[in-house]
């Protein structure tokens, strides 16, 4: 009697031992809590971008519909900046745990990668540059270079407008762009006849503008990110010169849009009527730049996260990768295997003060 008793005690110790001991897993009915970091410039001149990133997630959120894991999303603002998104991402990673997370821009995508890299963390950039989404863990959803240089050299060539003038500001997205152009123009019969380079923060423009005028330009191709791109139109008419003026996005990427009314340029792909209605009809608001891209981000992260019962980076990884056909405010999405989210750029022109898309 006593051998059995002893043996019913041992049972009853290793029993305890297992469910003390044993690693603490999600309790059998409650939801695990994914956690998504989002990096932002909610304060300084591109804020207007966070703002509607913070707006779209939320119509991101409202529309997923069921889940059986909860979802938690922390708000950090990079301000645009590379450097400052060192230190969002670090605080995402170490003190929130984070399991993804979503940077606006080229500056604080590069920043953020290598270290989402390092430390199995998904990484949505909405940035041009691709080195964005080097490593397994890293992504762009973005209108790539390659697609906006090919239309804008078709639409110079059909508005026979075949001597460009380059003003360049010295930042990742921007040269990104700049570099795929350079290449393409090669035998288009277009030419770059002047290159006019400067740095973020600079603000007299003028004697970069002396020295393109005498280029005889037929257009003069900005790019720039606000406030530069403001300044810098401004001083190009304050100058007398009346050639027309384009950009790829640098006038959405501006707060003040009425400063290039009727001008065209290329944009990254537009998000749906069935889109803008819904974030019409909740904010009183056309999307701005980069608005849908987040929606869908957040969608893909979801969806990603709802196939796998255990949330691990490993398993995230796996089920975002396997996503195909996905129905997203820039239409049906597939990742490629370089980790981009390819849309199409288009023609489109400011009027009355709102990005639209050109018919002309």
């Amino acid at each position: 009697m006593k051998k059995y008793l002893w043996i019913v005690i041992v049972i009853i110790v290793i029993i305890v031992g297992i469910v003390v001991f044993s690693p603490k897993n999600t309790p059998v009915g409650e939801k695990q809590t994914v956690k998504i970091g989002l990096s932002l410039p909610l304060t300084g001149d591109l804020a207007f971008m966070g703002e509607g990133a913070k707006e779209a997630t939320q119509l991101a959120i409202e529309n997923f519909g069921p889940t059986k894991h909860n979802y938690e999303f922390i708000y950090e603002d990079d301000q645009f900046s590379g450097t400052k998104a060192v230190t969002t991402i670090n605080k995402l990673i170490s003190i929130d745990k984070i399991n993804a997370v979503v940077s606006a821009g080229s500056p604080a995508g590069n920043t953020i990668a290598p270290i989402t890299e390092k430390n199995k963390i998904i990484h949505f950039g909405v940035a041009s540059d691709q080195n964005v989404a080097k490593g397994d863990y890293n992504f762009i959803h973005w209108t790539p270079p390659s697609e906006e240089s090919k239309v804008l050299i078709s639409e110079l060539l059909k508005r026979n407008l075949k001597r460009v003038v380059l003003f360049e500001m010295n930042q990742p997205g921007v040269l990104a762009f700049t570099s795929d152009f350079k290449e393409r123009i090669k035998g288009s019969g277009i030419e770059i006849v002047s290159i006019q380079g400067f740095n973020p923060g600079e603000k007299d423009f003028k004697s970069y503008i002396s020295k393109a005028k005498t280029s005889n330009g037929d257009i003069y191709l900005l790019e720039a990110t606000s406030p530069e791109i403001e300044i810098l139109t401004q001083q190009v008419r304050d100058a007398g010169i009346t050639k027309p003026l384009t950009s790829v996005e640098s006038f959405e990427f501006s707060s003040k849009p009425e400063l290039f009314e009727g001008l065209w340029f290329v944009g990254p792909a537009a998000s749906s009527d069935s889109f803008n209605k819904m974030y019409n009809d909740k904010y009183g608001k056309n999307p701005p730049l980069g608005a849908p891209n987040v929606y869908d981000i957040i969608g893909l992260i979801m969806t990603g996260a709802e196939k796998t019962d255990k949330i691990t980076p490993e398993n995230l990884l796996t089920e975002v990768n396997k996503i195909k056909d996905y129905k997203g405010a820039l239409g049906v999405l597939n990742i490629d295997k370089d980790g981009l989210v390819i849309s199409q750029a288009i023609i489109k022109m400011i009027k009355n003060g709102k990005p639209i898309i050109s018919t002309n």
